[in-house]
């Protein structure tokens, strides 16, 4: 059996136990504003916990880069802040560090009061314009597309919102479909996301968490 030299596997040890202290320091400064493991306890923060890790390295990239409208927000006893101001401090490293962390989350969505009425309308309005893409009613992550179910309502306005008046853009195939539904629509879109799923944990398949796929 080949010998590892004492001072390379204690080099090993230290490297691995810095990358864990680094992911676990990164996640606590992003629970600030996303809540415990990215389950959001604002109505107005996304829950990030358990997006794939190719659509979490994709937003947080589309922040630091500039491509992705950033919200100022002030979390309790923090300073107002936004996402592009976060991200352009964060290295490659962290970012991939980040998604894979959230990735290993389970999402729970938010217990939120809705209108049935409406969110039945928009349960048929998802599966004709959305659901190709947010499949089983925006709860699949491994879609590699964001988490709708369960998000909270002032969120969820405020992002159809800026998608709606081209603030934040989308791939064209999500705009092409987006652009032309009326504000009623988007209201029932949004109080269907809300009902679904309402408090049940979204846990990720295997598969979705592994960078290599």
């Amino acid at each position: 059996m080949k010998k590892i030299p004492i001072l390379t596997l204690a080099a090993t040890v230290l490297f691995t136990a810095c990358s864990i202290a680094s992911a676990s320091d990164l996640s606590k400064k992003c629970d600030k504003c996303h809540g415990k493991n990215g389950n959001s306890t604002d109505s107005k923060v996304a829950s990030i916990a358990g997006f794939s890790t190719s659509v979490l390295h994709d937003i947080l990239h589309e922040f630091k880069d500039g491509d992705r409208a950033a919200v100022k927000y002030k979390p309790k006893d923090g300073k107002k802040t936004d996402m592009k101001e976060i991200t352009d401090k964060l290295s490659d490293k962290q970012i991939n560090e980040i998604a894979l962390h959230y990735c290993n989350q389970s999402f729970i969505p938010r217990k939120q009061p809705f209108d049935e009425k409406l969110a039945k309308k928009g349960k048929k309005l998802h599966k004709r314009k959305c659901e190709k893409c947010h499949s089983d009613g925006g709860t699949k992550a491994d879609d590699d597309a964001a988490i709708l179910a369960g998000q909270g309502r002032k969120y969820l306005e405020e992002q159809f919102h800026l998608i709606h008046t081209h603030d934040r853009i989308v791939p064209k195939k999500m705009w092409h479909k987006f652009k032309h539904l009326k504000d009623k629509q988007i209201k029932e879109l949004t109080e269907y996301y809300i009902s679904e799923q309402n408090g049940k944990p979204i846990v990720n398949d295997a598969d979705t968490c592994n960078p290599d796929n």
